[in-house]
């Protein structure tokens, strides 16, 4: 590979040579000579000024680069995802079916699959073209994939859910297992049976070890383009918008809906029946109890509460001690005024 592919693969603008080889990707303390490197901010670009690189991707004017080829580009972070996927390498299953794998009858299959070994797929489900279903996976009755995803190993897929095209589910995620219904009674907990199913659209990712509740009745859906980190929770007949992007150890409760654009960082906890408009963000560790206005950024806390005012809250709570010894001094001086005068 050569740094004029780079070029064309992210759009960039190229200073240099074109030729430059470029034969992987590397931190810039690591860089040997052929390696390509980001310099996306004053920061990294300070920390190996001295040193001299073979390719370059930057935002910067590119004659502050010390190298033999430099591709300058608007968007840094979409820069280095297009020029990254070029040197991606994913070890897929062998192509057709696994000997070891089991696929029931009345399974409609695409065109170019791979199923790996020890994946079952139930009857009445359908494998859409070119789709990767890893080994030991569970397909359930009636469900559906569709083309051109990536199911990796040890996810469970229950009976009737619906994945989209383009689908990425990293492994051990566990899509359509029951919600969490239960009637409280003098006997104990009586379980709600959950006969509803997950709808996945396009171009959605699912992370590692995430869970995506069965509805109650109707649908769970996680809408075009949502992308889920790992260990997330997604509640039964919960409806997540598109594009909206949940990450880790997050946590959504039962029938929930939650807007297009949404970003939520890192174990935060929305409760039941809410709903978090389009566009808002959520910060760590927020626990939500009440609905979140579209666009809105929303703090820490539980419960949590609109950014603006979190922060001025935790100003004052750090002022504390110092407010406390001043009305301290004014608690004395009125006791001392007092004296004064009873005297």
């Amino acid at each position: 590979m050569k740094a004029k592919d780079i070029m064309s693969a992210t759009g960039g603008e190229l200073m240099g040579d074109p030729n430059q080889p470029v034969t992987g990707v590397a931190e810039p303390e690591d860089a040997g000579p052929d390696d390509l490197v980001f310099i996306l901010d004053e920061a990294r670009l300070e920390q190996c000024r001295a040193k001299r690189f073979g390719t370059v991707i930057t935002t910067l004017p590119p004659e502050k680069i010390s190298a033999d080829a430099v591709i300058k580009v608007e968007n840094g972070r979409l820069a280095m995802a297009k020029a990254l996927a070029l040197f991606q390498s994913i070890h897929l299953p062998g192509p057709g079916i696994h000997p070891d794998a089991c696929i029931e009858s009345d399974v409609l299959l695409g065109v170019d699959i791979r199923i790996g070994a020890y994946s079952y797929v139930a009857t009445e489900a359908t494998i859409g073209s070119r789709t990767v279903i890893y080994p030991n996976c569970y397909i359930g009755r009636g469900a559906r994939i569709g083309e051109d995803c990536l199911i990796m190993p040890g996810v469970y897929i229950g009976d009737a859910c619906e994945i989209g095209s383009r689908v990425r589910i990293g492994p051990g995620a566990v899509i359509g297992f029951d919600g969490f219904g239960f009637v409280p009674t003098p006997e104990g907990l009586v379980r709600i049976p959950q006969v509803g199913k997950v709808v996945i659209e396009d171009d959605c990712e699912i992370g590692a070890c995430s869970c995506i509740d069965r509805a109650t009745i109707g649908e769970t859906r996680i809408r075009r383009g949502t992308k889920l980190d790992n260990l997330v929770q997604i509640g039964h007949n919960v409806q997540v918008g598109e594009g909206t992007a949940i990450a880790a150890q997050a946590g959504i409760a039962g029938s929930s809906t939650v807007g297009r654009g949404v970003l939520m960082a890192g174990q935060v906890g929305v409760a039941d029946h809410l709903r978090v408009g389009d566009g808002a963000i959520i910060t760590a560790k927020s626990g939500v109890s009440s609905h979140v206005p579209a666009g809105k950024i929303y703090s820490s806390g539980v419960p949590a509460r609109e950014r603006a005012l979190f922060l001025k809250c935790m100003t004052l709570f750090y002022r504390l001690p110092e407010l406390f010894e001043r009305l301290k001094r004014l608690e004395d001086a009125q006791e001392d005024a007092e004296k004064g005068h009873n005297a």
